[in-house]
């Protein structure tokens, strides 16, 4: 199956090697399968909750990364390092993080859901799993302003971000790390804005204009929802429109 630009985007920002990386939502598996490609962890799990996916699923991994028993394994040499992978047919909502060790590093990446949805999901991992090392890719489709403000609250800081433009819609992709009620700050912690920060910096013409068009259309929209629906419509239309200003002035 062809991947899209954006799964294909999401496994350029993975680096480094994690203990583990959930693909939650994961429909077919075509991301946890580009990551086992490279063994971009020691183990990728594949989350959804629908039965009939995840068993055609297990018999392609089984097929394409078939895996060896420990024992066996040893005696393949290089084998050794090759990501296992497992199927998890059950809620994203409650990934069983305390199977692992405590020490255990987690990216746990959620794309192609709605922002609400994605908040909730994000909130019940952090209830069960604050002390853990988490990060998280998110790539909601929709409701963005809402999203980060919610994973503001939720103590997360952000480490990259960027604006996706794939068939004639925009994609927000958020890599983030949970900081709350950590002391082990890090350097190239950035504060995770409601609108946008970093993604608007650096841009190339072709970029630019995406981005200003990216823009424009969320003004748009903000300015065709009634104040009565949300109280906060004119700090939020004023800092897009903040952006939008600087980027025409050549910022």
């Amino acid at each position: 199956m062809k991947i899209s630009q954006r799964l294909q985007q999401i496994d350029r920002m993975i680096h480094g090697h994690y203990d583990h990386i959930w693909d939650c939502c994961c429909d077919h598996g075509l991301l946890g399968m580009l990551l086992l490609q490279r063994n971009a962890a020691k183990k990728v799990h594949f989350v959804d909750c629908v039965m009939p996916l995840m068993q055609q699923l297990s018999i392609e991994l089984q097929r394409f990364f078939p895996q060896h028993e420990e024992s066996a394994a040893a005696t393949l040499g290089a084998s050794i390092c090759q990501s296992q992978w497992q199927v998890h047919c059950h809620d994203a909502a409650a990934l069983p993080l305390e199977s692992s060790d405590i020490q255990a590093n987690h990216l746990i990446i959620i794309a192609g859901v709605g922002g609400e949805l994605l908040v909730e999901l994000v909130r019940s991992i952090l209830a069960r799993h604050s002390h853990r090392r988490l990060e998280f890719i998110l790539c909601p489709v929709h409701h963005n302003y809402y999203v980060r403000s919610s994973l503001v609250e939720l103590g997360l800081v952000l480490k990259s971000e960027l604006l996706l433009e794939e068939n004639q819609r925009f994609y927000e992709i958020l890599h983030l790390r949970h900081a709350k009620g950590s002391s082990s700050k890090k350097e190239d912690d950035i504060q995770l804005s409601c609108t946008g920060s970093i993604m608007w910096q650096g841009l190339n013409e072709d970029k630019k204009r995406q981005a200003k068009r990216y823009l424009m259309q969320t003004i748009g929209h903000y300015q065709r929802i009634p104040e009565s629906r949300l109280p906060n419509k004119l700090p939020i239309l004023a800092a897009y429109q903040q952006i939008l200003q600087q980027l025409n002035d050549g910022g």
